[in-house]
């Protein structure tokens, strides 16, 4: 599941996005409202954290925008704005929940679980990648090539199943390190050629695209 924050506060937007990465969620972040739209053109979020405090463009204009431009997106307002009228005119102008800070990141984990457990269906536990006849499988944390099982270490699996739910988008090595955040900082570039290299003799040489100096991509 891919979230994007919306949260001009550095320290709660880290802490969130640290918090979220731990339960294995994909994590985008945006310190203003301008960022959060273009990232949210950019690529498709399960769920939005949205602040309404933001500078260049407030919450709820940011809110409004998405709304118009796709009803399924689920929205949870974060907000210090904890009047009723405030409640009131988030829900109404589409958000699925609304909380106030401060909060308890438990109850945030708990509301998210909620909006994405309706939100899901049996078809989002397989990725397919047709060219390679390779089928990953999420919720087993497993790959099937040709209908075989391909046993990958716990790394590589994690930065299969990255690249894969990104499939088409151009990832670079500092995002990937970012989801793996357990792994070395040290040399990354290296350790992440090493996995790829690992995973590429596993599932087909062509099965993940080096674009040099940019990241990776994995394409059907």
């Amino acid at each position: 599941m891919r979230l994007l924050i919306c949260e001009d506060e550095e320290d709660i937007l880290n802490g969130l996005a640290k918090g979220l990465r731990k339960l294995n969620y994909y994590v985008d972040t945006a310190m203003d409202g301008e960022e959060a739209l273009s990232l949210y053109f950019e690529s498709e979020y399960d769920l939005i954290i949205l602040d309404l405090n933001m500078p260049k463009l407030d919450g709820l204009e940011v809110l409004k925008t998405i709304r118009e431009d796709n009803a399924e997106s689920k929205v949870i307002i974060l907000s210090a704005r904890d009047t009723l009228n405030d409640k009131v005119l988030g829900l109404d102008l589409g958000a699925n929940d609304y909380l106030v800070k401060p909060f308890h990141f438990r109850e945030l984990e708990a509301r998210i679980r909620v909006l994405l457990r309706n939100n899901y269906s049996t078809n989002d536990d397989t990725i397919r990648i047709e060219s390679q006849d390779i089928t990953l499988y999420l919720s087993k944390k497993q790959v099937q090539k040709g209908g075989e099982i391909i046993p990958l270490t716990p790394k590589e699996y994690s930065i299969f199943e990255y690249l894969c739910i990104n499939k088409g988008n151009l990832i670079s090595t500092g995002e990937l390190l970012e989801h793996n955040i357990d792994m070395n900082a040290n040399d990354a570039s290296t350790v992440i050629k090493v996995h790829i290299a690992a995973i590429r003799k596993k599932l087909g040489s062509d099965v993940i695209k080096t674009n040099r100096g940019m990241g990776y991509t994995i394409n059907d």
